[in-house]
């Protein structure tokens, strides 16, 4: 994954008045920690940040000045209502440490197994691996055109990338095909309604 630089600008002045002031001036508060050092303040232009987004890389570099500072994306607040960006968690970073992160599943084609009745379903969207920034993968592309009814794809079933890590057992499930529950149970109940049905005796004549 590719560190993408953005300027940055470092906040003086905090709290919440100071915060909506920036947003106003179509910027974003974000801070930086990490590493055991004193956390840093900054704003980010809203613009700069568009940019960094577009690329899909979690990895930046924050310049500010001559200095530029590795840091990874780690947190975005958003306005539930308007789904404005609020504020923004860097994580310093280094070539020597890995690190952990989100990274999206990008699932292409078309089931084998819809074809025989079944429905895709991505059980998740991304998955939480660990590397050194350099080995980061920026997402991974799952063909799914071999999947067949009633297969549940896994971790394992994801291209094995030297130098990356998975959070989780190489069995954690991230999709299924399979037939529509609803359709599933409404023919189970049918069926014991017709049993239910035969099984009732006909009222005896008097």
């Amino acid at each position: 994954m590719d560190f993408i630089t953005i300027d940055v600008a470092k906040r003086e002045k905090l709290g919440t008045a100071n915060s909506n002031r920036l947003r106003r001036e179509d910027m974003v508060p974000a801070v930086l920690y990490g590493m055991q050092r004193p956390n840093l303040e900054l704003s980010v232009r809203r613009a700069e940040l568009d940019r960094f987004l577009r690329t899909g890389s979690h990895l930046v570099e924050l310049k500010m000045g001559d200095k530029a500072r590795p840091a990874i994306l780690r947190e975005m607040q958003t306005d539930a209502m308007s789904g404005d960006i609020l504020h923004l968690d860097f994580v310093r970073v280094d070539d020597a440490h890995e690190v952990e992160t989100e990274v999206p599943l990008n699932f292409k084609g078309r089931a084998a197994g819809e074809g025989e009745g079944g429905v895709f379903t991505p059980l998740v969207h991304s998955v939480v691996v660990k590397a050194k920034p350099k080995n980061l993968p920026r997402e991974y592309t799952v063909d799914i055109s071999g999947v067949v009814l009633d297969q549940v794809l896994t971790l394992a079933d994801l291209e094995q990338r030297e130098g990356v890590s998975f959070a989780e057992e190489l069995t954690f499930p991230i999709a299924t095909c399979a037939e529509p529950k609803v359709e599933a149970e409404a023919a189970e109940g049918e069926g014991e309604g017709e049993a239910g049905a035969e099984g009732e005796a006909a009222p005896a004549a008097e």
